[in-house]
C-alpha cells in the first residue's frame, strides 16, 4: 500500500497542477466563441449502433468512457474581431445521442486557429476531483502509518 501511495501521490499532484495551469491559461489568454459543427467523425450509423447498445461499428476506444464517446469535429467560429476560423476540436458526447450542431469552444487570442472544446470549467472540475482523490490518499497513508 505504501508503494502505491508513494507513486500515486506525486502523479496526482502533477495532474492537479496541470489542470489548474490549464484553467488559468484559458481564463487569461483564451476567449469563448460560439462554434458551428461542419463535420464529425461520429457518424449516424455509429450513433444508432451505440443507441441500441451494440457498439460494434465504432468499437471500444481507450478514450471513451461509460456511455460517452470522445469525438473529433470540424468547427467554424468567429473571433472577437469578426474573423472566421476553422479548427478541429475533440469533445465528449453521450453515446447514442446526436451531438449538438453548435457549442462553445475556447480559442487562443494569440493564435485564433488554435481552439479547444474543453474550457476552464472542465479543467477546474478535473482538478477538484484530483484534489479529492489526493486528500483521500494522504488520509489513507496517515492511517496506514498510524
Amino acid at each position: 500500500m505504501r508503494d502505491f501511495i508513494t507513486f500515486a501521490a506525486p502523479a496526482l499532484m502533477l495532474g492537479l497542477l496541470y489542470c489548474v495551469y490549464r484553467a488559468v491559461t484559458l481564463f487569461a489568454a483564451w476567449r469563448p466563441a460560439a462554434a458551428v459543427v461542419w463535420a464529425t467523425d461520429y457518424t449516424d450509423a455509429e450513433r444508432r449502433d451505440d443507441f441500441w447498445g451494440f457498439g460494434k461499428l465504432r468499437g471500444w476506444r481507450l478514450t471513451d468512457g461509460d456511455n460517452q464517446r470522445l469525438i473529433e469535429e470540424t468547427v467554424h467560429y468567429q473571433d472577437e474581431h469578426g474573423d472566421r476560423h476553422v479548427a478541429e476540436v475533440k469533445r465528449y458526447v453521450r453515446a447514442g445521442w446526436r451531438p449538438a450542431g453548435a457549442h462553445t469552444i475556447w480559442y487562443d487570442t494569440a493564435n485564433p486557429d488554435n481552439a479547444t472544446a474543453f474550457g476552464p470549467g472542465y479543467w477546474l472540475l478535473t482538478a477538484f476531483a484530483m484534489a479529492a482523490v489526493l486528500v483521500t490518499l494522504i488520509d489513507a497513508a496517515i492511517r496506514v502509518r498510524g
